[in-house]
């Protein structure tokens, strides 16, 4: 058994031999991201540069979400799917339909909340853009209530169809082969301390220990120029 890593908002770390601490990491990220844009856009912001801003800094949210949604559909889903199917394992298959269904539900709240955020980058007239404020700030609470809906359904009930089909050293390979890849030094820059933002220091010393040097190295150098952004971006 691996010692799972539990962070704020997570609803569940079921045991077994998997180490799941990226996913869970990137749970707490988009957990943490929604909680931060509705607080700013609750806010009286009338520079069209700081709209400006949080709708670039939207698009990273909503990128990495869509990316791991991606490869969970297309990658881990098919994989247990099959395991349970050789198992007879009914309920397994229920759950696991459910998560590629509740995938389908986020899309058009956040393709609401993406019109909202490129609307009122666009700098409408005051009283549009009190309306187009409100809208979002109902929107991003909808979806934010939808995704910590799925991501704790996933947590306390697709986890342990994982843990039981796929041994520990099978999802070490398929993490780092299929889910984290090789992605380009830019966007490792953006994305690791994106990742690493709000962490504590127990959770961000396990995360480096599995990076190794070179994620160290690269966060290192990217660290304080997000943390420059971000503070322009919220505040």
């Amino acid at each position: 058994m691996t010692d799972q890593i539990l962070l704020p908002g997570q609803a569940a770390a079921p045991p077994g031999p998997a180490d799941l601490t990226m996913m869970y990491v990137l749970h707490h990220a988009f957990r943490r991201d929604l909680r931060d844009f509705r607080a700013v856009v609750a806010l009286p912001l009338d520079d069209r540069s700081a709209w400006r801003r949080l709708a670039e800094r939207w698009q990273l949210f909503t990128t990495e979400l869509h990316s791991h949604h991606t490869k969970e559909d297309e990658i881990l889903w098919p994989l247990l799917a099959e395991r349970a199917r050789g198992a007879d394992d009914v309920d397994s298959l229920r759950v696991l339909e459910e998560m590629e269904s509740e995938h389908t539900t986020l899309d058009p709240l956040l393709t609401s909340c993406d019109a909202g955020f490129s609307a009122l980058a666009a700098s409408p007239e005051p009283g549009r853009r009190d309306d187009l404020r409100t809208d979002l700030l109902a929107d991003l609470a909808d979806l934010e209530r939808a995704l910590d809906e799925h991501l704790g359904h996933e947590e306390s009930a697709a986890v342990p169809i994982l843990q039981r089909y796929v041994p520990g050293e099978e999802w070490e390979v398929i993490e780092r082969d299929r889910f984290r890849g090789r992605p380009s030094v830019g966007h490792a820059r953006r994305f690791l301390p994106w990742i690493f933002k709000d962490l504590d220091e127990a959770a961000a010393s396990r995360v480096a220990a599995i990076g190794g040097p070179p994620m160290r190295l690269l966060l290192a150098s990217s660290r304080r120029r997000f943390a420059r952004r971000e503070a322009e971006v919220f505040g």
